[in-house]
């Protein structure tokens, strides 16, 4: 697997937020992104993931357009900084919208040891477990490329801890994984670090 990003270019009105993002991650990567508030980042996160459509610049899985894949959330798993989960839904109905097959149900809450929440509705879970389940919706699929926007940000460190080895995990399995981030220890993580700084991505 490999996922190109080549001078993606992205503007609102006469703000130009990115002016030339250029990486390659192949399956078993883990890659970072950060910066200071407003760089971007975010911005980068939606169009690697096809919410947003780039000015110019081309963002490419195996060849391919990313806008040209049908599809396209079955290979990329996306987790935006804003929980995107309904809070009426239960645990198991969100898993269901993003599953497959129930093979990839059954395996994720065992991955993901969610077998005793699924009837929870996500309404009644704490932020951490939340977040968790966040990223078991984005990996239920088995997606090439699992794409995170500050998994952890205010978690304590139990639920940090569980969704960095959720990260490894999926890395291990053979995806890449693309995150945004200011932690250390998750920066660490990454076999490549990059900084954003006016629209340009820079190697730690």
């Amino acid at each position: 697997m490999d996922f190109v990003c080549r001078k993606v270019r992205k503007a609102y009105g006469r703000k130009l937020i990115l002016k030339n993002i250029t990486f390659e991650v192949t399956g078993g990567e883990i890659i970072g992104f950060s910066g200071d508030n407003g760089c971007g980042k975010s911005t980068l996160l939606s169009i690697l993931a096809g919410v947003e459509r780039a000015d110019k610049g081309e963002v490419k899985l195996d060849g391919r357009s990313i806008y040209g894949i049908r599809n396209l959330s079955d290979r990329i798993g996306y987790v935006p900084q804003t929980d995107p989960l309904p809070g009426e839904l239960r645990v198991s109905e969100c898993l269901k919208l993003w599953s497959r097959s129930r093979d990839d149900l059954e395996r994720t809450l065992y991955d993901y040891e969610l077998d005793g929440i699924t009837r929870m509705k996500i309404s009644k879970l704490s932020g951490g477990m939340r977040r968790r389940v966040s990223v078991a919706c984005a990996a239920v699929s088995g997606p090439d490329i699992l794409i995170l926007d500050e998994p952890t940000a205010a978690l304590d460190m139990h639920f940090k801890q569980l969704i960095r080895s959720d990260m490894r995990h999926m890395a291990e399995a053979g995806a890449a994984v693309i995150l945004v981030s200011h932690d250390y220890d998750e920066l660490n993580m990454c076999n490549t670090c990059y900084r954003i700084t006016d629209g340009v991505n820079e190697i730690l």
